[in-house]
C-alpha cells in the first residue's frame, strides 16, 4: 500500500540522515524520487513544493546567512563583540544575544545560528570563557529573533501564506513584532 511504501522510504530517509555519508539535500531530494519512482506521489506532486514562494524565501534566507559568513561579517561581528564586551563575560553574552536576536529577524534561525556560532565561540575565548557559556544563549536569542518578523522563522510564512490563501489579510512584515 502506499502508507507502507512511504513508511519504508521514510525508514530508509532517516537512516541515511543518520548514517551522514551523503549531504541531507542530496538524500531529500532522492526521497522525493524514490516516492515517485514507487508510485505514491505523481511529478507534477514531488515537485509542486519548489514552486512554493515560501520554500524559495526560506531557501534564499540559508543564502543570506551563508553569504555573511563567507564574506567576513559573521569574523567582523566577533571582532566587535570581543571588544564592545571589554572583557567581561557577561557583558558578551548579552551583546552576542542581542545581535543574535537582531539577525534572526530578518534570516532564518538555523542561518543566524549558524552564521555566528564561529564568531561567538572565538569571542567567548577571547574573555577566558567556554563556548557552552555563549551558544545556549545564543540559540534561546536566534529563536526569540525569528519571532519578531515575518520571515524570522519559516512558521510565519506558512501561517501568513495559509491567511492569504484562506481569502485573509496576510501578516504584515513586523506585525510579529508587536506582540
Amino acid at each position: 500500500s502506499d502508507l507502507t511504501l512511504t513508511l519504508l522510504v521514510l525508514g530508509v530517509t532517516l537512516v541515511l540522515f543518520l548514517w551522514g555519508k551523503w549531504e541531507p539535500d542530496l538524500v531529500g531530494v532522492g526521497s522525493l524520487v524514490a516516492l515517485y519512482l514507487v508510485g505514491v506521489v505523481s511529478l507534477s506532486e514531488a515537485f509542486s513544493g519548489f514552486a512554493n514562494s515560501t520554500v524559495i524565501l526560506i531557501a534564499a534566507l540559508f543564502v543570506v546567512g551563508e553569504g555573511l559568513s563567507r564574506t567576513g561579517v559573521t569574523g567582523f561581528v566577533g571582532e566587535r563583540l570581543i571588544g564592545s564586551a571589554g572583557g567581561s563575560q557577561v557583558r558578551l553574552v548579552v551583546l552576542t544575544m542581542l545581535a543574535t536576536a537582531l539577525l534572526s529577524a530578518f534570516i532564518s534561525n538555523a542561518g543566524t545560528v549558524a552564521a555566528l556560532m564561529p564568531a561567538a565561540v572565538v569571542a567567548v575565548w577571547g574573555v577566558k570563557g567556554t563556548p557552552s557559556q555563549i551558544l545556549i544563549p545564543l540559540a534561546f536569542a536566534a529563536n526569540v529573533g525569528g519571532l519578531l518578523t515575518l520571515t524570522g522563522t519559516p512558521p510565519n510564512l506558512v501561517v501568513s501564506d495559509a491567511l492569504a490563501a484562506a481569502g485573509f489579510e496576510p501578516f504584515g512584515f513586523f506585525e510579529f513584532s508587536l506582540v
